[in-house]
């Protein structure tokens, strides 16, 4: 039984309420770029559809608005590139695992790609390993590569290594590919944007950065908190402090800030995740971000 697409689909009904369903799912050719240009016919706009497909000489002479409509040719390829280094099992602002909302990220673009017949894969890793799904387009394959990517996320695994898989996506892959890129802040501070720059000039890219719990969570403070690097204690005075909050949130929306300008030199899109319970609000942005992304 589908475990991992599950989830995702029942929040999706959820939120559908909030017309986030109708974006990702009913609009996806205007969210992933790469549409086919021949022209099938015309037909009214309705509400979702994207304003360039308008034909304003159409519009003028039926006096209803029109749009093209376009033959699909061929399918996307999607390919999810996770870090699975041990920082990925430290928690993230909500107190849950960052791992657990990489993984929830991670089955939601591969159900949007599903649900469009797209062909997806998977590459993730650390240090000391890099694992590759092939690209295929059944749940089976889907909930595999989600499992072991799930599985492989431990405080035993080794350290992140982001610019190590990107390295490997630009030696292995040739074709054209749409790469969902998931790691975390921290880890994506030390990327080489040299790589982000090679990619591109083959591969569409976006990152989804899960966000690491503060120091000073008050949500957090009556659980034992432990730094993930050396296993020390971290003491409550410490974690209690407003200044120290207050000088944590500026570092980190100063980081947020480096990432942000470092990936939109390339058109590069990127959101950031702290909770499973935003994981689609914040993707379905982010995919709007992408529409109007220019290079």
């Amino acid at each position: 039984m589908p475990k991992y697409l599950a989830r995702v689909q029942k929040k999706m009904m959820i939120y559908s309420q909030r017309r986030v369903r109708t974006a990702l799912s009913g609009n996806y050719g205007s969210v992933f770029k790469g549409r086919s240009m021949d022209f099938d016919d015309l037909r009214e706009y309705t509400y979702g559809d994207d304003i360039k497909d308008i034909d304003w000489k159409a519009t003028a002479r039926s006096r209803n608005v029109m749009i093209r409509r376009y033959i699909a040719i061929r399918k996307h390829n999607i390919m999810i590139v996770a870090d699975s280094g041990k920082t990925m099992a430290a928690l993230a602002p909500s107190g849950e695992k960052k791992g657990d909302i990489a993984v929830y990220c991670a089955s939601i673009m591969a159900y949007i790609a599903q649900k469009h017949g797209d062909l997806i894969g998977c590459v993730y890793g650390d240090v000391s390993q890099t694992k590759r799904f092939k690209l295929k387009e059944s749940t089976a394959h889907i909930e595999n590569f989600l499992s072991h990517y799930d599985h492989s996320i431990s405080l035993e695994a080794a350290d992140s290594n982001i610019n190590q898989l990107l390295s490997y996506v630009s030696k292995m892959y040739h074709e054209r590919m749409f790469l969902i890129i998931i790691t975390d802040p921290a880890t994506a501070a030390s990327l080489n944007v040299n790589y982000v720059r090679r990619l591109g000039a083959r591969h569409e890219q976006m990152f989804i950065l899960v966000e690491d719990s503060q120091l000073t969570n008050k949500n957090l403070l009556k659980q034992d908190a432990r730094d993930i690097e050396d296993n020390l204690r971290l003491p409550l005075f410490f974690r209690d402090n407003k200044k120290v909050a207050k000088a944590e949130e500026e570092y980190r929306e100063k980081q947020r800030e480096n990432i942000r300008r470092n990936l939109r030199r390339f058109g590069v899109v990127c959101s950031f995740v702290d909770s499973s319970e935003n994981a689609i609000q914040r993707i379905y942005t982010m995919l709007e971000e992408q529409k109007h992304a220019r290079k």
